[in-house]
């Protein structure tokens, strides 16, 4: 059991690197269009597709780092009032937030056939060399982070079941100091 736990924490690990580079890829593409639309407007030079695509790469930096920051623990934690609880509390949040978090992405996923069915039609702009890109394309990240969130949510149920001490949040400091 602690090995399939250690192998599927790494490549969930792994899927979290890899997310964080196509995050920050994501970044880097609305940042040198944002660049180039502000160094050629003085030139009276525009390129139409640059906006859309800006706000293809936003979208996406969204959905994609979405993973990245539930992985990563750099969410939002109110856990000041369960730290003075104490362990028993901490047990109990740990498997109630992953019930959560199971529900929702689990809500999501669920619905992404309807999601992606709704999304017709191309986005204005958006050229590619193979025409402009389809709504859809907006939502597939979103997909692929809830699975992945899904997965990560049962991992820390499973690692709560095999007494695996639950990583402390970026934040948490000792409550009696």
């Amino acid at each position: 059991m602690i090995a399939a736990i250690e192998g599927l924490d790494w490549m969930l690990e792994w899927c979290g690197r890899v997310f964080h580079v196509l995050a920050n890829f994501c970044l880097g593409m609305m940042l040198i269009g944002t660049a180039v639309t502000i160094v050629l407007r003085p030139l009276d030079l525009s390129y139409y597709w640059i906006w859309p695509w800006t706000m293809q790469f936003f979208v996406w930096m969204s959905f994609i780092g979405f993973f990245v920051v539930y992985r990563r623990g750099k969410d939002i934690a109110v856990d000041f009032l369960v730290l003075r609880m104490g362990p028993p509390a901490m047990v109990a949040t740990r498997y109630f937030v992953a019930l959560v978090v199971l529900s929702v992405t689990g809500m999501i996923v669920w619905q992404m056939p309807v999601i992606l069915a709704s999304q017709v039609g191309v986005i204005d702009g958006v050229l590619s060399p193979w025409g402009e890109l389809e709504r859809y394309t907006l939502s597939i990240p979103l997909g692929v982070s809830c699975m992945l969130i899904f997965v990560n949510a049962l991992l820390d149920i499973a690692k709560a079941m095999a007494g695996i001490p639950e990583l402390p949040s970026s934040h948490q400091t000792d409550p009696d100091t």
